[in-house]
């Protein structure tokens, strides 16, 4: 459009000849002039088509994309990439390599699962503190990370050809917890209770919460409104333990009537590092006295490191965590 704008400008004007003449050089140089400026993206972007079509046919594209909804936009990254930088948050990089390993196959499994029933297989995500790796110099610092990623390339967890529920978690009570019996289903018999003794070792194992007693009924308020009297919250909180030692509902009773709530709701609401914990109070303080860390189901990160110490592979650790579910490839 501009061009043509250009043109009539010219002949309107009637220009004298020598102005043509630039005009026609101009014009006549145009495409050379463009070639030169842009015409290394379309040479970039050719490379580019061509080397994932190659990738394609060696069968090297990974066949899923995260989208990362960061400030500034999405950033884009293939999925093995983002594992990295996902292993990188939710584990310790002082862990064993194979303790490493069992962890990348469960965030795959996650990727897995979410990715399933999605034709473009793209799935979006939240910045869950990815914004630190995005610009990030040290690379060294991912190196453990990334060959626990590269060395599990395209595994993860199914049971009976589906990928599983993945869980996992820092630190049990010593045990983890059994989900058909606290979620009263048959749908993940993989996730049950596993002897993790090695857990008592840690030195996350243990921690207390102090709350005053005004904080403490203004939370429990918070969630059982008027039902219960300040003295029924204060003195008459019953625990309810699953076979695990976690706490499964706490249960306020008064006047025939009982307020239930469950175990992890508790937990959170009193910033409670794990649910297997016990109560005592004195005249104005109630404090906890908490085993572990998290909420008990699947793997516990301490003990997959406890096994990896003791020499065990990361698919061993898997299968005593997850027991009946099996390693297979995503394609």
């Amino acid at each position: 459009m501009g061009c043509f704008m250009k043109v009539s400008k010219f002949v309107e004007k009637r220009t004298n000849k020598r102005d043509a003449l630039r005009f026609l050089l101009f014009v006549f140089l145009l495409p050379y002039v463009c070639a030169c400026l842009w015409g290394h993206v379309g040479e970039e972007t050719g490379e580019l088509l061509e080397k994932r079509t190659q990738s394609r046919e060696a069968g090297e594209e990974t066949s899923c994309w995260v989208e990362a909804v960061m400030e500034w936009g999405i950033w884009e990254l293939p999925v093995e990439e983002y594992l990295i930088y996902r292993l990188a948050e939710v584990m310790q990089g002082t862990y064993e390599k194979e303790a490493m390993k069992a962890q990348a196959v469960l965030l795959r499994t996650e990727i897995v699962q979410a990715c399933q029933g999605q034709e473009d297989r793209r799935i979006q995500i939240e910045d869950t503190g990815l914004r630190k790796f995005y610009d990030m110099e040290d690379r060294e610092a991912l190196q453990s990370f990334q060959e626990a990623v590269e060395e599990t390339k395209g595994l993860y967890l199914c049971y009976q050809g589906q990928p599983i529920q993945a869980s996992y978690f820092q630190v049990s009570n010593g045990r983890t917890r059994d989900a058909g019996e606290v979620w009263g289903t048959d749908k993940c018999p993989y996730l049950t209770s596993i002897v993790c003794g090695q857990d008592k070792t840690s030195s996350e194992y243990s921690s207390t919460a102090t709350v005053e007693r005004e904080e403490y009924l203004r939370r429990l308020r918070t969630v059982t409104g008027d039902a219960c009297s300040e003295e029924t919250l204060w003195n008459e909180a019953a625990l309810i333990y699953d076979t695990a030692g976690y706490v499964t509902w706490v249960c306020y009773t008064e006047g025939g009537k009982t307020v239930e709530i469950e175990g992890e709701r508790f937990r959170y609401l009193f910033e409670l590092q794990s649910s297997s914990f016990e109560i005592d109070r004195n005249e104005e303080q109630v404090i906890f006295h908490v085993s572990g860390v998290g909420h008990g189901f699947g793997m516990s990160q301490y003990g997959a490191d406890c096994k990896a110490v003791n020499g065990e592979s990361y698919d061993q650790i898997l299968k005593e965590f997850f027991p009946g579910a099996e390693l297979a490839k995503f394609e």
